[in-house]
């Protein structure tokens, strides 16, 4: 069965934060081990006491620093001390912002340290004092004279409110404003690239947005790799290939799911998606970690989207006012919300490039050569809870990783061949090389020639049929 409808309307403030990220789990043997150390019933005693109350639940205890100033492109470890006075509910987790003079977030550190990774608020036991750990590393080209570091507690749309302490007056903790120097000379102003797939996009058209994927440039699309485990890239928990193409007005991606039970009861646009069946789309047109976007689809074809400045913001829920141009189609191999075992389901989606042109700078459409960022994720719910997979592991347990984005390159293979470089010419002077065979092995050159001139009887490929293709490689 097949449905589609054309969105293009405002999101409201229901984004898809909570859906970007692994839902909480238990922790294996070797991770219990890891987060030991950060975790205690004794009280701890930070090198900078201070006391941020988040609503008589959470107190912020005290901080340490690795070095009392910070240069830029280097590296510094920061210690947040927690006092869990009370449990919270499932879902709540750590956000740590990063902002200059003007009050822009340069960094968002939400998922970096070990608390982060394996132990987020929402599992906090009451008694616990918890030691979270982050190294985050100021930016290059930072020429401000001092970092203010921003903390609080988020689930979904809400923060946990602060009700004594330093504020900003949005539930964020102005924790500390660290002294800063210039980056030494000769430090590189752009990170390494990340070792991140890549997807050929190709040039196509006719493209018509069924649910099908029947036309010839869906055949002929290169898929990307199988999906892997966001967490550790290991191969993914069930079977996921996704593929892209393009043209003047769009950009096409399709999704095939492998799914024994198709979960999805959301039926209004802009529901919590991410928290049963859904694709993922993450776009940043320039790579540079700014002006990203994301969308999902359910296998019901309802949708959201949203757009953010730097990873995470504005938070919690991006730009609520962006508006996608975007019309989507869904097929099903089996019936959603039964007991019945399904097998799958398929989307095809057609994104238009106008829907990018927002931002700073606004993107535009891409030419034959160009490269864009992105990823794609697929949530699947289970009895048991959430799973996910993705195309480019960001290897923490959140999907907003824009350098884990891996790379979409747009190729034309109707755009003009490179000339063919030319025939090499006899040597001057017309002197030919006379090879001296014998009589039989000329007998047989000459047999063998006769074949090759006479028609060759084979069998073509007819209307609409193609060679398989070789897997995209990657870097």
């Amino acid at each position: 069965m097949s449905t589609s409808f054309r969105i293009a309307a405002s999101i409201v403030a229901l984004a898809a934060v909570a859906g970007c990220v692994e839902k909480s789990r238990d922790l294996t043997r070797a991770e219990r081990e890891r987060l030991a150390p950060y975790v205690s019933e004794e009280a701890t005693s930070p090198s900078h006491p201070l006391s941020v109350e988040f609503e008589d639940k959470i107190e912020l205890i005290g901080y340490d620093l690795s070095a009392e100033t910070w240069r830029a492109g280097q590296p510094l470890t920061v210690t947040w001390h927690w006092k869990v006075k009370r449990s919270l509910e499932d879902g709540w987790r750590l956000f740590t912002h990063v902002t200059d003079a003007s009050g822009t977030n340069r960094v968002n550190a939400d998922v970096d340290g070990v608390v982060r990774e394996l132990y987020q608020p929402g599992s906090w036991k009451a008694g616990e004092y918890v030691k979270d750990e982050q190294t985050i590393t100021l930016p290059a080209n930072w020429t401000d004279e001092r970092a203010t570091l921003y903390l609080g507690l988020w689930n979904g749309p809400h923060r946990l409110r602060i009700t004594s302490g330093p504020s900003d007056g949005e539930n964020r903790a102005r924790v500390v404003a660290i002294p800063t120097q210039r980056a030494a000379a000769g430090t590189p102003t752009e990170p390494a690239q990340p070792n991140v797939p890549t997807l050929d996009v190709t040039r196509a058209e006719g493209i018509t947005i069924d649910g099908e994927l029947d036309e010839p440039a869906w055949r002929t699309a290169r898929p990307t790799r199988g999906f892997v485990n966001t967490m550790d890239g290991s191969r993914g928990s069930f079977g996921v290939t996704a593929k892209a193409l393009w043209d003047d007005e769009n950009l096409y991606v399709a999704f095939v799911v492998d799914d024994d039970f198709l979960k999805s009861e959301f039926t209004e646009r802009d529901a919590h998606l991410w928290e049963q069946d859904a694709v993922e789309v993450m776009l940043d047109p320039d790579g540079d970690g700014r002006n990203y976007f994301e969308l999902q689809v359910s296998p019901r074809n309802q949708a959201f989207d949203t757009r953010y400045d730097t990873r995470r913001n504005p938070g919690p829920i991006g730009h609520a006012d962006w508006n996608a141009d975007i019309e989507s189609a869904v097929s099903l191999r089996g019936t959603v919300d039964d007991d019945d075992e399904d097998e799958g389901y398929t989307v095809e989606m057609a994104i238009a490039w106008s829907s990018f042109a927002t931002g700073t700078p606004p993107a535009t459409k891409p030419s034959a050569g160009d490269t864009w960022r992105g990823n794609f994720y697929v949530m699947d719910a289970r009895e048991e809870g959430q799973r996910a997979t993705g195309w480019s592991p960001p290897n923490v347990g959140d999907f907003h990783v824009p350098d884990r984005f891996g790379r979409l390159r747009f190729v034309d293979p109707s755009a003009p061949a490179a000339a063919p470089a030319p025939a090499p010419t006899a040597p001057s002077g017309g002197v030919r090389t006379k090879l001296n065979l014998p009589q039989g092995v000329r007998q047989q050159l000459r047999e063998r020639a006769s074949v090759m001139e006479r028609p060759a009887n084979v069998d073509r490929a007819g209307p609409g049929e193609t060679m398989p293709t070789p897997d995209n490689p990657t870097p």
